[in-house]
């Protein structure tokens, strides 16, 4: 009786193991532009409105299942930022949107720069014990997170080729990416890991042929999989080429698959740049691909405003221009 069980039991798990990746409804996350200087000069607020969005009565419908803020703001310490952090989370939680924050999790090795080092000044490194300062703060001052982003690691630590390139090997980067999420898990155990990657910093070819290794290498370092991967395309390129494949791959190894809708470039005007955010998104349901989650993003100069909803020319009324076209 018990090799009989033991039969049933072992073709049940076999069974599990080759149902296809099932997906639920697609998620749509919020990532627009915060209101945190950038600049050389630090005089550029690229979302002077950010804040109203959590207005007890905010310009927006609140249409959103995850919102998503940068890894600039997961890093600031000052009171204006701890004060917008301390609205947002109870705000988020009241309407029930989940918290998204970006991190640099590729680390570099030292902890304070080093003249002629790879990785300074790149976008998405950090440096060890940094992400444990962060997360400590946002612990103390009661943020609830539920997802970590990771600002495109595999992009910049691998295949990145400018000033202070890194190049570190896929198996590499996944070591660094994993010491980084070691510290986040310290005060966020629960946290979902989600990877936003730009392909098209590489060939399809060579993407391709490189992102299932990374997947695994992710998996083996980390100890578990990704919850998804999100794909930051180049929408002057047949973006699909990249994507296509890497969909089907990250589905066959059961982590889910999403697509960051934004313009194209900065654009000359607000008018310009929501034109091309709706040419993208008809690109995308043109596509019919079975993304988990889409994610309405702007971290550019145009549009420069995010409310009102009603106003045809800022980022919130896209969102719910998206959401009018999926029924929600």
């Amino acid at each position: 009786m018990s090799r009989l069980r033991a039969f049933v039991s072992l073709i049940a798990v076999l069974m599990l193991l080759a149902k296809p990746f099932e997906a639920a409804a697609t998620e749509v996350w919020f990532a627009p532009n915060d209101d945190l200087p950038r600049g050389p000069k630090h005089d550029r607020i690229p979302g002077p409105d950010f804040q109203h969005l959590f207005d007890p009565a905010p310009a927006w419908s609140m249409r959103a299942d995850v919102f998503e803020i940068s890894p600039m703001m997961t890093m600031a310490s000052d009171d204006k930022t701890k004060d917008e952090l301390r609205r947002i989370s109870p705000f988020l939680a009241q309407h029930h949107i989940a918290l998204a924050v970006g991190v640099g999790a590729a680390l570099v090795d030292n902890a304070n720069p080093v003249p002629g080092e790879c990785g300074f000044g790149v976008e998405g490194m950090g440096r060890p014990g940094r992400n444990t300062q962060y997360f400590q703060r946002l612990k103390q001052l009661g943020i609830g997170i539920q997802y970590i982003v990771m600002d495109e690691p595999l992009t910049y630590a691998h295949y990145y080729s400018k000033k202070n390139a890194c190049h570190y090997s896929i198996e590499d980067t996944a070591r660094r990416v994993a010491d980084a999420i070691a510290e986040i898990r310290h005060y966020y155990p629960n946290a979902r890991i989600v990877d936003e990657e730009a392909p098209s910093i590489t060939s399809a070819a060579q993407w391709n042929a490189d992102f299932a290794g990374w997947l695994k290498a992710y998996r083996q370092a980390v100890g578990s999989s990704l919850d998804a991967v999100v794909f930051d395309v180049d929408w002057r390129q047949s973006w699909q080429n990249w994507v296509v494949p890497s969909l089907t791959t990250a589905h066959n190894n059961r982590v889910r698959a999403g697509i960051i809708l934004d313009g194209t470039g900065p654009g000359a005007s607000d008018a310009e740049a929501i034109a091309a955010y709706k040419q993208n998104m008809q690109s995308v349901d043109d596509s019919r691909l079975p993304f988990d989650l889409v994610v309405v993003a702007n971290w550019t100069p145009h549009p420069s405003r995010n409310l009102p909803e009603s106003d045809p020319d800022t980022l919130a009324s896209v969102l719910a221009w998206y959401n009018a076209r999926h029924g929600r």
